[in-house]
């Protein structure tokens, strides 16, 4: 197929996943409406399998996605995990022993590499099953191990659809919790404000070791340029393990300590204006999956993404619970906080607003609803679907089985 043609279509799926996502408030995300479309292109044969490496997307997509993930590190706010470390520490114990639980609970019911691929990305996200994807392709994509690379995407392409409203469910019954006890007084709450991008209005700005570049320095040349040189060392110190630690969690890291330092800027590949085609070439790199998919691997698929999620869900509530108790967190909040590593952010921001909306009867019980879920729910939106999934995830393929 003609290269530019490939790539139109590739991207008009995406914008029409993108329109459809906003209308329907993400019940039907931008992922799941791609992989049925791309599936049944693939299937009628209106296009063809090729259709990726025609668009000239897979070549790039390891780097892209080393890029992206360096970028998911600068979103890290330190500052603020400290201040809600006990969000992190149960987000931790929610993907690391929730995940370790779920592999083994799940290994005997689906098999062995079925496990393993379930693990990262119900825990995570879409980088999860990136890694996933990227360890079969490095294992020279074997037959055996096709169906677990699609039961990764197939997992992150409908986990929003599942972690949305079960988590505005519980969010909800956490808000009334809420105000109930603000009416009666024993909950106390002090007055903040958080913008669109979930940081408080308050918080000051930091001092970091590199001061930030002057603005007129900030072009998309220059942070690209900057971004390029985390990844490349990232995928370097990957080498230097001989591969055991996966090039994407050290991507992660040094994106973390970049940040922090001043080197990188937050969010830096937006301010890059890199974001929109990098986003569709990571996509792609899971996507690519589907191309070697029949109708009879999907009915096969079924009952084992089912199994994943009830396997999955159900380890993560109960280590969820069984922690928060100690830290006095409600059932409802846990199992919100939960729900996170099924979409993460903005998600986590957009749940936690609509819900105060929903159940505040004023504008100070709205306030106060958000003040209470919504730091909790930003923070494990990032410790549970950037963090830790990505390295558990590196973890686990090594007992992906040929």
């Amino acid at each position: 197929m003609d290269g530019m043609l490939a790539l139109t279509i590739v991207c008009v799926i995406f914008a029409v996943g993108d329109f459809i996502s906003d209308r329907t408030h993400a019940v039907i995300p931008v992922l799941l409406f791609a992989t049925v479309t791309f599936l049944i292109l693939f299937w009628s044969g209106i296009v063809p399998t090729t259709l990726f490496t025609d668009a000239g997307l897979m070549p790039i997509s390891t780097m892209m996605t080393g890029l992206f993930i360096v970028n998911m590190g600068t979103l890290l706010d330190l500052k603020q995990f400290v201040e809600q470390w006990k969000v992190v520490v149960l987000g931790l114990a929610i993907v690391i022993v929730g995940g370790v639980l779920m592999f083994f609970v799940a290994r005997p019911i689906l098999g062995n590499n079925f496990a393993v691929a379930l693990v990262g990305p119900i825990t995570g996200g879409w980088v999860s099953a990136v890694v996933v994807n990227d360890a079969i392709t490095a294992l020279g994509s074997p037959e055996s191990l096709k169906l677990a690379g699609v039961l990764s995407t197939i997992i992150v392409a409908v986990q929003g659809i599942i972690g949305y409203p079960l988590a505005s469910l519980f969010l909800r019954k956490e808000a009334r919790r809420l105000v109930s006890g603000y009416q009666d007084g024993s909950i106390q709450w002090t007055r903040t404000f958080f913008d669109s991008t979930g940081k408080s209005e308050a918080q000051p700005a930091r001092k970091k070791l590199i001061p930030p570049l002057p603005e007129r320095f900030q072009t998309p040349f220059i942070l690209l340029g900057k971004s390029c040189i985390v990844a490349l060392i990232s995928f370097q110190l990957s080498l230097l393990t001989g591969g055991a630690v996966h090039k994407y969690v050290i991507c992660l890291i040094m994106g973390v300590i970049a940040q922090e330092i001043g080197f990188l800027e937050h969010d830096v590949m937006k301010k890059s204006n890199c974001y929109g085609i990098g986003l569709v070439v990571c996509m792609v790199s899971i996507l690519v999956f589907l191309t070697a998919v029949t109708p009879a691997d999907v009915a096969a698929l079924l009952p084992v993404v089912i199994g994943a999620f009830v396997i999955g869900l159900l380890s993560m509530f109960v280590i969820a619970i069984i922690v928060g108790k100690i830290f006095k967190f409600s059932w409802m909040m846990c199992c919100g906080i939960t729900c996170s590593c099924l979409f993460g952010f903005p998600g986590t921001y957009v749940v936690s607003t609509e819900v105060a909306k929903q159940v505040g009867g004023t504008e100070d019980e709205e306030q106060m609803i958000l003040d209470n879920v919504l730091p909790k729910m930003l923070v494990a939106g990032f410790i549970c679907l950037t963090v830790t999934s990505v390295i558990i995830t590196g973890i686990f393929i090594n007992y992906l089985v040929v």
